[in-house]
């Protein structure tokens, strides 16, 4: 209940009714109108709506609220296996090698990162599906933060991603501390899905019974060799080309709300040494 409270003070004082963004299924139907052969029959609809005006923010914030109550979950299939999608975790290029062994045609069309994205949404399969083997691909999380703000907030190269989301409580100039205090106040249910916890995508699988296997995006040989066992090649698809450290980017402060954030994710996927590392640095 806390955490509401928090938003609900941050939407009073940070936020608008007035939409200033994308509208995303105008966008999204823009963009995969050249790949209808890769949508299935059942998500065409989706493709569909080209309506040219953005729909009521408060309707927009609304429907996006009651959304994340409903969802859980969601994967590619591909032959006997799935792939459990973690936005920041190497996630476009799993996505297009997954997606290029279920439609092998794929690969002889030049798509962007947009596109694959895009098109792995309206691929994507409920929880409850019967598929013989999950896997997952999970990264520190201070690092996966840091990459959230410099591609959405500090270079970002295209409109701003958050213009509209939770009533425009997130703004385009934030230093990073600002943004990490702000992210740190959602309900986990209410996170972007760039920024919410990697353990809340696992969940719904793992609650139901199935097993999945996680692999580290800091240990990429491991993965490698699993993708290379189902005939499939990891390409380095949305990488940035700017070298950073992400440490640069913490003081003790937001280092402490990061991961008070992310204690679970830190935990259960054996992050504890990198924090460790990342404070001790930072007293030094």
């Amino acid at each position: 209940m806390k955490k509401y409270l928090q938003l609900a003070a941050q939407i009073l004082r940070y936020g608008t009714l007035r939409g200033r963004g994308q509208n995303f299924q105008k966008n999204r139907a823009q963009v995969l109108e050249s790949l209808s052969p890769y949508v299935p029959p059942n998500k065409l609809a989706l493709t569909e709506s080209r309506e040219s005006n953005s729909p009521n923010n408060l309707v927009a914030q609304l429907a996006f609220i009651r959304s994340a109550f409903r969802k859980r979950g969601g994967h590619l299939t591909a032959s006997e296996i799935a792939y459990i999608r973690i936005p920041k975790s190497a996630n476009t290029s799993i996505s297009y090698a997954m997606l290029v062994k279920k439609y092998p045609a794929l690969k002889t069309q030049r798509v962007n990162d947009t596109q694959i994205n895009f098109l792995a949404d309206v691929n994507l399969n409920p929880v409850n599906e019967d598929t013989e083997q999950f896997f997952t691909v999970v990264r520190d999380p201070f690092a996966r933060l840091v990459s959230v703000y410099r591609d959405f907030f500090e270079n970002r190269q295209s409109d701003f991603l958050y213009a509209d989301y939770l009533f425009g409580i997130l703004k385009p100039d934030m230093s990073f501390a600002t943004f990490v205090s702000r992210v740190s106040e959602i309900p986990d249910r209410l996170k972007d899905q760039h920024f919410r916890p990697q353990h809340c995508f696992i969940d719904a699988y793992e609650t139901t019974g199935k097993s999945v296997t996680i692999f580290k995006l800091e240990e990429p040989v491991a993965l490698e060799q699993f993708l290379q066992t189902h005939e499939m090649v990891l390409p380095h698809l949305n990488k940035s080309t700017a070298s950073y450290s992400y440490a640069d980017y913490y003081t003790p402060a937001v280092l402490d709300r990061a991961y008070s954030m992310y204690k679970t994710d830190i935990m259960r996927y054996g992050y504890q040494a990198n924090y460790e590392k990342l404070k001790a640095s930072l007293k030094s």
